[in-house]
């Protein structure tokens, strides 16, 4: 057991900033259940789009973070009739650590908790691992948020509209632009003055198919930074998010904070925060 003390449990995450908090909360995680051994977290750039570490706001990482540089375009003819013997080897090895908890997926409570003294790695997603109190706090702590409009000052509605390899991807789809309209006309007929800023990593085309599903009010598209559009999204009077790991920490983050009514996202009911 001492021996496993001075090997680094390893973090392997793929994807955008939204994959990435949930490498992060389980590596924050981990590093309480085994407060003797190391954590690295390992940001790979590899998948079916490039991407890169978003974790620079946090400046005091307690543990090693690594972006590994393994993103390459995919040949999916060359991929299908070819395979070297070097990557079946690989596979078999990661197989049978699987086997013996080496490597663990730790994508949900019942795999956290088979990640063991011994286990050397996780590699999955996360999804859908509880999110502890303690990490929301932790991340709140380095999240600079947008202050809340003064009393009296328009009502803003922020809509995350997440696009992007969305737009290609045949297995995926974006989120049918109707039923954000329809929950902007229910938060309108509750609330004056209505400010409403679209949030989109496709800005122009999702302005365009707000328009052309018939959104007449007048809006703002912008494009930011991902832990900028978290930043106005969570300070926002009214939330409405689409399929999106970041539109589900926007409204967890807000539901942390005790904002429990004021949001509207689809499809994530088993994934929300509840206050105990």
């Amino acid at each position: 057991m001492k021996l496993f003390s001075y090997i680094p449990i390893k973090v392997h995450c793929w994807g955008g900033l939204g994959s990435q908090l949930y490498a992060l909360s389980l590596a924050y995680d981990l590093q309480i259940k085994f407060p003797k051994r190391k954590v690295k977290l390992l940001l790979h750039t590899g998948g079916v789009t490039k991407r890169v570490s978003e974790l620079d706001f946090i400046h005091n990482i307690n543990f090693e973070t690594v972006q590994i540089n393994d993103f390459q375009i995919q040949d999916k003819q060359y991929n299908n009739q070819v395979k070297s013997i070097k990557i079946v080897l690989k596979q078999i090895v990661i197989k049978i650590l699987y086997i013996f908890k080496f490597v663990v997926s730790a994508n949900s409570n019942k795999d956290f908790d088979k990640v063991y003294w011994w286990t050397i790695s996780t590699r999955g997603h996360y999804f859908n691992r509880e999110i502890s109190t303690d990490f929301y706090k932790y991340l709140l702590g380095h999240i600079k948020l947008e202050e809340k409009p003064i009393i009296g000052t328009q009502f803003e509605i922020a809509i995350h509209y997440r696009m992007g390899d969305l737009l290609t991807l045949t297995e995926k789809s974006i989120s049918p632009a109707d039923k954000i309209i329809d929950a902007v006309i229910k938060v309108k007929k509750n609330n004056n003055n209505v400010k409403i800023n679209v949030y989109s990593d496709s800005p122009q085309i999702a302005k365009e198919t707000l328009l052309s599903a018939g959104l007449t009010d007048e809006f703002m598209v912008n494009d930011r930074s991902t832990i900028d559009v978290i930043r106005a999204c969570v300070s926002a009077n009214y939330f409405i998010g689409t399929s999106s790991k970041v539109s589900l920490w926007v409204v967890n983050i807000r539901r942390y904070m005790g904002e429990m009514n004021n949001n509207f996202l689809e499809g994530f009911d088993d994934k929300l925060y509840k206050q105990y």
